[in-house]
């Protein structure tokens, strides 16, 4: 079943944003990009690694344009899909919450998909 069929339940509007992160699980460190985010979580297209689902990854949002810093996020694999994963945000800092949020409504990036 590809993503677009997939029915996820959300109670925040996703945005369709690419930008590089870092995923850090048990112990080991992929590169991925982000599809798309919203502030419940986030898709990485990440299709080369196995990561089972309900598994805890840590994510590091590495650039995003008028970042001041790195962006560190505890996830939850919500879904896997043959092109990555559906990753639902768990615990980050306020600081880090404020500038997902930033990212998130003064892009100008268009929505993907509503709750």
């Amino acid at each position: 079943m590809n993503r677009s069929m997939q029915t996820e339940r959300r109670w925040s509007v996703r945005r369709e944003i690419k930008t590089d992160v870092k995923i850090i699980f048990h112990n080991r460190t992929y590169y991925a990009q982000t599809s798309d985010m919203g502030i419940g979580g986030m898709f990485v297209d990440l299709n080369y690694v196995l990561i089972p689902r309900d598994a805890h990854v840590e994510v590091i949002m590495l650039e995003h344009k008028g970042m001041e810093r790195y962006i560190s996020f505890q996830t939850r694999v919500a879904y896997v899909t043959p092109q990555g994963y559906g990753l639902e945000f768990r615990d980050f800092q306020m600081s880090d919450f404020r500038q997902l949020q930033e990212i998130l409504f003064t892009s100008t990036y268009e929505d993907v998909r509503t709750a």
